[in-house]
Order: C-alpha cells, then sequence, then structure tokens
C-alpha cells in the first residue's frame, strides 16, 4: 500500500444541461430548473472521472439544509440565488433554484433571457475508485457545494478542473493491490479529508495479477499535479499575473502549454494599455510638448563648455532623473526620455522624412501621421507586420513555461504486463533586455534650431534605424548574446531547406515541413529579399501557363495561399516560411539619449546622437519556421 497527502480543492465541470426551464409567478421569485450533473466523463490528473449517481453516492445534505448557493461564475462574492432542491433522476441531478429580489439577480436573469444559458457546479469528492483496465476513476461518493450561471461556452470539454475559489481539503490518496500471484485481485483510490471516516467498501473490480507498483509509479499523476500548481505559480509571480488568473489556471487544470498562450496573451494586452509602463511618469499634455528633444541633446554636447545650456534643460533633466529614479539608475552623460514624449505625435515632419520610394524604410509605413516614436518603431518592422507579437512596457525578466517534448502513448500487450509511462517533458523561455543601439548625425545649425519639425524629423529618423536596422534585423539574423537570437539561429527551426532552382513543389515542402511538427499556427508566411521575390515572381507553378509561385507585387504578395513579403533583411538567398505570431519582441520601453565624446565631426561640423533601445526576441515554437539560404532561379 502506498500513501500521498495532497491539498485538493473543490472541482469544477461545466455542464451540458439542455434546456433550462425559466418560471414567473405573480409575487414570487423568478426561479430555474435544470440539469446539475451528469456522468459525463472529465480528465483529471488522477484519470478520467465520472461521477456516480447510484442511490447513496452524491450527498445532498447541504441541499436538503438549503444551503447550496447559486452563484455568477463560481465567485463566492457574487451569490445571485439559492438551490431550493437536487434530487436524483435517472444518472442526472435535477436542481430547482430561484433567483434573489436584487438588482444583481436581475441582471443576470436578463442576461439569461437574452441567451445565456450555461451552468457550471463545484463540488468535493470524498472518495473514488480506479478501474486499472480502463483507467478511469469512478467517483463513489461526491457532494455538490454550489452551482452557477457561467459566461463561458456550455461546451462540457472547456473549463473543467480544480477550483481554488473555495477551501481546499488535505486529501490522502490510498492505492492497494494484491501481491503477485493472486488469482483475483481489487486495486481502489481512494480520496479521503483526513477528519472523515473511512469511506465504505466499493464494489470490487477484478483483474489479471500484477507486480506491486513502486511508489514512484502510483504517485506519477499526483506528483505531476503538484509541479504543474508550483509552475503557474511561479511563471504567475515572475509576470505579475493577477491572483485570479492564477487561480483560474490552478482550478481549471490548464496545461503549462496554454498557460504559457495565456502569459504572452496577458502581457500583450497589458503592453496595449500602457505601452511605455517603465518610463512613464504621468506628464500632462502641456508638459509633454514642452519637452525639447534639442534642448536635451544640447545640453549634453555643449553642456561642459556653457552651463547655459543645461540651465536651459532643467525641465529634461529633471524628467530623466525621475524616470531613472524609477529604473534605479543614475546617469550622468545621457539622457532617459519619458514615454509620454516618445508617444508624441511626430506630425508632418515625420511624413516628409518616411516618405520615400517603394521598397525603402518608408515603404512598409502608412498613416504616420498620428504616430510617436513608438509607433513608428513598431509600423516600420516587417516581422510585426507579418504578425509578431510585441510586449511593450516589460519591466524585469520575462518567462514562459513552454512543452518541450510529448506524452508518450503505450499499448499493454497483455493483462499483467507492465509498460513504462513518459511525462510530457516541460521547460522555460526567458526574455531579458538586450540594447540596441542606432546613431544619427545631427548638424550643429539644425540643432540650434527650436522648430519642432526639425525634433520630429530626428526622432522619426531615430525610430527607423532602430525599427529596421535593429529590432527586425534582430528578428530574423540575432545571433544571441548581447543581441536577440533571431529565427536563422533559433535551434530547433528547420533549416537547409532546398530552394535552389525553385519549383513548386519545393515552396510545398516548407509548409509540408512546419505542418509535420503541428506548427502551422495563426497567419504563416514567407519572408525573402526583392531578389528572391523577383525569381518566385518568374518561377510558374505549371508549364506554359500564367500561374507564378508569387503572385501579387514583389514588396507585398502571395505564395501556395500564403502571405509573402520581401526585406532587404535577409541576405541574399534566403527564405523563411513560419507563423510570425510565434515570435515575440518584448520592449522594455526606455530610450536612452547621450552624444558622441568626440565633439562635432570636424569637417562636417555635425553632432552624433546615439539612442538606446531595450528589447529582446524569442520563438516560442522554433518548429513554425523553415529556413532555406539558397534560393535561385
Amino acid at each position: 500500500m502506498t500513501e500521498e497527502t495532497i491539498k485538493v480543492a473543490a472541482l469544477t465541470r461545466l455542464l451540458d444541461v439542455g434546456d433550462i426551464e425559466i418560471r414567473k409567478e405573480s409575487g414570487k421569485p423568478t426561479s430555474i430548473k435544470f440539469s446539475g450533473s451528469s456522468t459525463y466523463r472529465v480528465e483529471r490528473f488522477f484519470g478520467d472521472e465520472v461521477l456516480d449517481h447510484k442511490p447513496g453516492s452524491v450527498r445532498l445534505d447541504r441541499a436538503k439544509l438549503r444551503a447550496l448557493p447559486l452563484l455568477f461564475n463560481h465567485d463566492m462574492d457574487d451569490p445571485v440565488g439559492m438551490v431550493d432542491d437536487v434530487r436524483i433522476e435517472g444518472e442526472r441531478t435535477i436542481v430547482d433554484a430561484h433567483f434573489f429580489d436584487t438588482e444583481r439577480a436581475r441582471e443576470v436573469e436578463a442576461m439569461m433571457n437574452g441567451g445565456l444559458r450555461n451552468v457550471s457546479t463545484r463540488y468535493r469528492v470524498h472518495r473514488v475508485e480506479e478501474d486499472p483496465k480502463t483507467h478511469t476513476s469512478y467517483v463513489r461518493e461526491w457532494e455538490p457545494l454550489e452551482y452557477s450561471i457561467v459566461s463561458v461556452p456550455a461546451d462540457p470539454t472547456v473549463g473543467q478542473g480544480r477550483s481554488g475559489a473555495g477551501q481546499e481539503f488535505e486529501v490522502r490518496i490510498l492505492r492497494t493491490s494484491s501481491t503477485a500471484g493472486t488469482a483475483a485481485t481489487q486495486e481502489q483510490v481512494r480520496m479521503e479529508t483526513p477528519q472523515g471516516a473511512a469511506a465504505p467498501n466499493a464494489e470490487a473490480q477484478p483483474r489479471a495479477a500484477a507486480a506491486e507498483p513502486s511508489r514512484a509509479e502510483t504517485v506519477t499523476a499526483v506528483q505531476a499535479e503538484k509541479e504543474r500548481r508550483e509552475a503557474i505559480q511561479y511563471f504567475s509571480k515572475a509576470n505579475r499575473i493577477d491572483a485570479r488568473v492564477e487561480a483560474r489556471w490552478i482550478e481549471d487544470g490548464t496545461s503549462l502549454t496554454q498557460v504559457g498562450k495565456e502569459i504572452c496573451d496577458v502581457l500583450e494586452e497589458r503592453g496595449k494599455q500602457k505601452p511605455m509602463t517603465a518610463a512613464a511618469l504621468g506628464l500632462s499634455r502641456s508638459e509633454t510638448n514642452r519637452y525639447s528633444l534639442f534642448r536635451a541633446i544640447r545640453a549634453l554636447r555643449f553642456g561642459g563648455q556653457d552651463r547655459r545650456f543645461i540651465e536651459e534643460a532643467g525641465f529634461e533633466y529633471e524628467c530623466s532623473r525621475a524616470v531613472g529614479k524609477q529604473l534605479g539608475r543614475e546617469l550622468s552623460s545621457s539622457m532617459l526620455i519619458p514615454s509620454e514624449v516618445l508617444q508624441r505625435p511626430l506630425g508632418e515632419a515625420a511624413v516628409r522624412a518616411l516618405a520615400t520610394t517603394p521598397g525603402s524604410k518608408g515603404g512598409y509605413l502608412v498613416n504616420v501621421e498620428n504616430m510617436g516614436f513608438i509607433d513608428i518603431l513598431r509600423n516600420r518592422s516587417v516581422s510585426m507586420s507579418l504578425g509578431a507579437r510585441r510586449l511593450s512596457g516589460l519591466q524585469g525578466n520575462v518567462t514562459f513555461p513552454r512543452q518541450t517534448g510529448k506524452v508518450s502513448v503505450t499499448w499493454q500487450a497483455g493483462e499483467g504486463v507492465s509498460v513504462t509511462a513518459a511525462d510530457q517533458a516541460l521547460g522555460q523561455l526567458s526574455m531579458t533586455p538586450k540594447t540596441c543601439i542606432a546613431i544619427t548625425d545631427v548638424s550643429e545649425q539644425l540643432l540650434a534650431q527650436s522648430s519642432p519639425s526639425a525634433e520630429q524629423f530626428v526622432m522619426a529618423d531615430l525610430a527607423a534605424d532602430v525599427a529596421i536596422d535593429g529590432v527586425d534585423a534582430a528578428v530574423i539574423n540575432g545571433t544571441g548574446g548581447a543581441q536577440p537570437l533571431g529565427i536563422k539561429n533559433t535551434p530547433g527551426i528547420t533549416s537547409g531547406q532546398d530552394a535552389a532552382a525553385a519549383s513548386y513543389a519545393k515552396i510545398l515542402a516548407f509548409v509540408a515541413a512546419a505542418g509535420a511538427a503541428n506548427a502551422i499556427r495563426g497567419n504563416p508566411g514567407f519572408v525573402t529579399n526583392i531578389t528572391g521575390a523577383s525569381v518566385l515572381a518568374q518561377k510558374q507553378r505549371f508549364s506554359s501557363t500564367d500561374t507564378p509561385l508569387w503572385e501579387g507585387n514583389l514588396l507585398d504578395g502571395s505564395m501556395v495561399g500564403f502571405r509573402a513579403m520581401s526585406s532587404e533583411q535577409l541576405a541574399s538567398g534566403n527564405l523563411i516560411f513560419g507563423s510570425f505570431d510565434e515570435v515575440v519582441i518584448g520592449e522594455w520601453g526606455v530610450l536612452e539619449l547621450s552624444t558622441d565624446n568626440g565633439g562635432t565631426r570636424f569637417n562636417t561640423a555635425q553632432v552624433g546622437i546615439r539612442a538606446m533601445w531595450l528589447v529582446d526576441v524569442l520563438l516560442r515554437y522554433p518548429q513554425a519556421f523553415v529556413v532555406s539560404t539558397n534560393l535561385a532561379a
């Protein structure tokens, strides 16, 4: 016999309840009738779970005392009614309940009248009997704790899992089996609270004799669940995830792979709402417009020679010190730019600066009139145009869970034959800020101007350099170390794909390679340079027909049904297919400006301005990318 004690909360399951009967009588509260549970099979950490509905299996003491609340979304602080009766009919429980005479209850009632007909129940398990032949856990004794109207779809395969909204119970898991050589034995798993008396014996389940399982084998599922909970708690703390979201992941049995995706979703949405949290000072609109980039640069460059430039830039220095204090940094020869300034619209000067010929940097930019520095950085990136996700306003390192190996499936050769199960392999991805540096030259004559359009011109140029020569290049070609690790150099991608003498079959092979790894996700696409696009546009899928591989213009077209773009970030002969929404670009949202210490460029009377932007890149699923370096005619 082996024994393991863990903390287990009540369980929840969504119900395919069919029709909910809503009854209204004059002078009485609105009442509802619905099916509260069934024998539907649900996957749990201790095996596939089936709720027994035989007499004596369902503890209805709370129901008889009318102590079961009707909640909304399992929120104990959001009661909308009470349960009047629970009874067993066939292999279901039938629930009668009524709404309170409150504004909140009437609001939920209105939602139900409008079509919201989803119900979920939370219940406590007291005793489980395991059938080793089918790996099914029959819950022989259980107790409903509450019923809820829920807003999630009424899909019985979604949202099932553990619920931590209520009390957690100490649960003892026992496994017993006979010694080898016995003709027929019984194996049971009991989950009992320490305070409770031993549950009555369940029916024996005959099975062939087998060797006594080791402790490691019998508690694998328990240990896996412990590790899943601990991992979710770690990743939630590392990424400052709301405790309610963390609890939902734990309660619903969410896999770590799904947790990683949802963490990415949370951080992306957080970045949209507060894209520059780290450098935000809460400046008013007038203070934001008052800030002068050129005053800051003149103070950095000429302040050592003439203190008037430092005094002139008093406001800019004050802002820089405030940002530095938030970041725990002390600066002497550079300035940190508040996020409000970086989001300030750049105006018509940016349009003129970026209105270049198609195919150049400005060719990928649209609607620049209302964009600030950060918006131009994002929208100029080809990788972002293809779907790369951006996480903004990050603080500290960011980590995501990732599944690195699949669970193995083994067919048992016969009764009593031992099999070895392999659990899924889990790892983590991390992002740490890397410093992207862009340097531009500004003439002393331009620097002496106080025109806002001149500042906008310089900011637009810096944003273009950071976006194209920095971030976008790193997504494709980053080598790791001091710079991010890009697609071409990330372990796990499909590299060396043949694209020489490009043909329809060879291009389809790119898609097939990603598909074989189950890694075609989101909206995949192809990217190459303009020469590669030209080669592909001249190749016909079918001879003697006008069926080019590359359809549309050479900047933004399509191939074999997927989007295709060209960018000079790719070297000659490079062609990449992949799901770019699996690329995550992290921005720590701090722009640092400094000037060259060597003074003006002697022959050209120019000042070098250095901008530093903190970013990192990761691929959630490297298998989603297929790379060739030999694309040729």
